[in-house]
């Protein structure tokens, strides 16, 4: 099989499991426990905990890591935590075109519980529309909610504009989505308030996640009773997984420029084939992240794409994960307003582990489907 779905998943690296084994296996004390072991713990963990924020560029006495599940229960941490302590300030909530389900579905939650949720519209390049931000923030506003590169389409959405203009707001929080970022692009974290990802796109274990927020920033928890290394969510500490994740964290920033450079050529050499197509649009554009490519084939459905590509051995994705299959994309549909577009986007997603050769099998499996071969 040829897999171009790594903003899906990425397979997990090996020197991430033997971290992961090592430390389980070394620190077995419970971290909340006051014996010698559980000290023990307690310091590797305050040791890894402080690495992560070296490897992020965050100073330590500003910024702190929530250790989640996944990216999407960091999500419902950061959007649940902020409306139930703020909401004495406001009910208003700001949100892109361009979420991830997890935080769609948490506003639309929320929405029934009361929140007034206001979509922002989008430019024809794919971004936030600014002016559209900038007319509806409002003084109980409390929260914006951003993607920071769009999972379907790889669009780098205009964060340091964002975080220029809320200065004008301050009741009202960002939270910023980095999953397709971390580890593959050159971001300036440093003035975010809160972001999101999670370790399984770039070598991680699945069932691992990152909430980093300013301390300042109160949050309600999502799960209560029982100590644990934060006050924002209980359980046992997880030190092997931690661990893993902090170790895929260090080598994908440190491999970051290499990766990047490599994907980069990769994505132009497939670009510049599928022009020869008249049959393609591309859904993507300069301002993507050369790790994600987007398509549409004109009178072919999206799903009928993947399916072809599948029984050609190709592995690839319709839309984000976690999103509705049998649907147009909505993402498509709010930059080029074409519903048969966005019907027959498909996305292929790139990494260091991508070949020529699988390309070259891509192009004619494409080349093939279109002919009618």
């Amino acid at each position: 099989m040829i897999y171009l779905d790594y903003a899906a998943n990425y397979p997990v690296d090996d020197r991430v499991i033997d971290e992961f084994v090592s430390v389980e296996k070394k620190y077995y004390g419970n971290t909340n426990s006051f014996h010698t072991l559980g000290k023990e713990s307690l310091k590797k963990y305050d040791e890894i905990n402080l690495k992560a924020l070296q490897l992020l560029n965050l100073n330590p006495e500003e910024y702190e890591i929530i250790y989640t599940s996944s990216a999407s229960e960091a999500n419902n941490l950061a959007i649940k935590g902020v409306y139930n302590s703020y909401s004495g300030v406001g009910k208003h909530l700001l949100t892109s075109p361009f979420e991830h389900s997890s935080n769609s579905a948490t506003l639309g939650y929320l929405k029934e519980s009361g929140a007034e949720v206001e979509l922002l519209k989008a430019t024809s390049s794919g971004q936030i529309d600014l002016d559209d931000l900038k007319s509806k923030l409002r003084n109980d506003t409390i929260l914006l909610t951003l993607i920071l590169v769009e999972s379907e389409t790889g669009i780098l959405q205009p964060y340091k504009e964002v975080i220029n203009i809320l200065k004008d707001y301050p009741n009202c929080h960002l939270l910023i989505d980095a999953t397709q970022a971390v580890g593959k692009l050159d971001i300036d974290y440093s003035n975010i308030e809160m972001f999101s990802f999670a370790p399984h796109k770039f070598g991680g274990i699945i069932g691992s996640g990152f909430l980093v927020k300013k301390k300042e920033t109160i949050l309600t928890p999502l799960i209560h009773g029982g100590k644990s290394v934060s006050i924002y969510r209980s359980s046992t500490c997880p030190l092997g997984l931690i661990a893993a994740s902090v170790k895929a964290l260090e080598i994908a920033i440190t491999e970051r420029e290499d990766n990047f450079r490599y994907v980069s050529n990769l994505n132009e050499y497939l670009i510049n084939n599928l022009k020869s197509f008249n049959q393609i649009e591309f859904n993507s554009n300069h301002l993507s992240s050369p790790y994600i490519i987007n398509l549409s084939i004109k009178n072919k459905k999206g799903i009928d794409t993947l399916n072809y590509l599948n029984e050609h051995q190709i592995c690839a994705s319709l839309k984000s994960a976690c999103s509705v299959t049998n649907t147009p994309s909505s993402n498509i549909m709010s930059i080029y307003h074409d519903k048969n577009r966005a019907t027959s986007s498909f996305r292929i997603s790139l990494s260091k582990l991508t070949t020529k050769e699988e390309i070259d099998t891509l192009l004619d499996v494409i080349g093939g489907y279109i002919n009618g071969k």
